[in-house]
């Protein structure tokens, strides 16, 4: 993640001379990241129309439409979250859809300034577009729908701030259509993931395709528990800050990750491992999917906002059980289940540079 000093982690994958198993990739091409995009883009359209929507006739109903659409669609991302390859990663598209983690704030910073100055260049989609990935997707556009002087969107002197987040919200539907085109069958990298050659790219074996698979499952839980869980957890109740998690001022922090473990629970289900795995093996989806499960419904119980859930004894009690649980997933994925597939694992940081 170009820009972003925080150590997220990722795996290699070195794959063995043990066969992999076939049909994976056109398993969770069909039956996950296609539909699962397209339902991102289509909310992401909708989230547009309701911020031109907003724009178009200020006041509180349409505030409350163009807020809840922006938090159906932060839950549509967190879902596809999983897919951090392939067209979702080219060309920046995952940080222009979501810059973090952003220890800096960085886009704060940048979505201030911008209001403050009502550069008038950034409310064309266009011209934002070739802009810092800051001020392009979904942490800008939250601060601009619910951050500090948002309250003004509801009168048309707030005009430049809200045609301003209708272009993030309609660079953020842009960007999401790039991601479904790539996907479509008629294009190499969809060819390449969903029927592999050896002189192929970017896939040469059905083992790399699995290692895809398994690196992009360990990687999002490796992602919610040390960009987004850990930071506002702190060390203790008394330094827990839960400003620090992302989308903290909509209170979309848990919706996004609760749709990010799902998006991880749907990608291994796709991939149908539990159905071609040896006997012997064929627990371990079901095993992984127990604890992903267990995390979700630990953190679908908190009851306080994100801003305040990570201090509160209960609801952090809530956190560090999900924490732990996905921790658990994210061993069996990269230990039990990458060795029952043939493949070797090693961690590589990816710190930014």
């Amino acid at each position: 993640m170009a820009g972003l000093h925080f150590p997220v982690y990722a795996l290699a994958v070195l794959v063995s001379s043990t066969p992999a198993l076939a049909g994976s990739g056109a398993n969770v091409a069909d039956n996950f990241a296609r539909p699962a995009l397209q339902d991102f883009e289509s909310a992401a359209i909708k989230l547009t129309l309701a911020t031109q929507g907003l724009c178009a006739v200020p006041g509180a109903a349409t505030l409350a439409a163009a807020r809840s659409l922006f938090v159906e669609t932060a839950g549509a991302f967190g879902r596809v979250s999983v897919l951090r390859f392939g067209p979702l990663a080219a060309e920046n598209r995952f940080e222009k859809l979501f810059f973090w983690p952003d220890p800096r704030g960085i886009a704060l910073k940048q979505v201030q300034a911008a209001l403050a100055q009502k550069d008038e260049t950034l409310a064309d989609v266009a011209v934002l577009a070739g802009k810092s990935v800051a001020l392009q997707g979904l942490p800008a556009l939250e601060f601009a729908l619910f951050g500090s002087g948002s309250h003004e969107l509801v009168s048309a002197p707030a005009d430049f701030r809200c045609r301003f987040a209708a272009a993030v919200a309609a660079n953020i539907a842009f960007v999401a259509g790039e991601a479904v085109a790539g996907w479509r069958v008629d294009t190499p990298f969809a060819a390449s993931f969903t029927d592999p050659k050896p002189d192929g790219e970017p896939y040469r074996s059905a083992a790399e395709v699995d290692g895809e698979i398994v690196k992009a499952l360990a990687t999002v839980l490796q992602f919610i528990r040390a960009a987004e869980l850990q930071p506002p957890l702190g060390d203790d109740s008394a330094g827990a800050n839960g400003r620090l998690a992302p989308l903290w001022r909509s209170d979309a922090t848990f919706g996004l990750v609760t749709a990010q473990i799902a998006g991880a629970r749907d990608l291994l289900l796709a991939a149908g491992y539990a159905e071609t795995l040896p006997a012997d093996q064929n627990w371990l989806p079901g095993q992984v999917r127990f604890s992903l499960d267990a995390a979700r419904r630990g953190l679908e119980q908190i009851a306080s906002p994100a801003e305040k859930a990570f201090a509160d004894a209960d609801d952090r009690g809530r956190v560090e059980f999900a924490e732990v649980a996905l921790d658990g997933a994210g061993h069996d994925i990269s230990e039990k289940l990458s060795a029952a597939l043939g493949l070797t694992m090693g961690f590589n940081a990816l710190d930014g540079d």
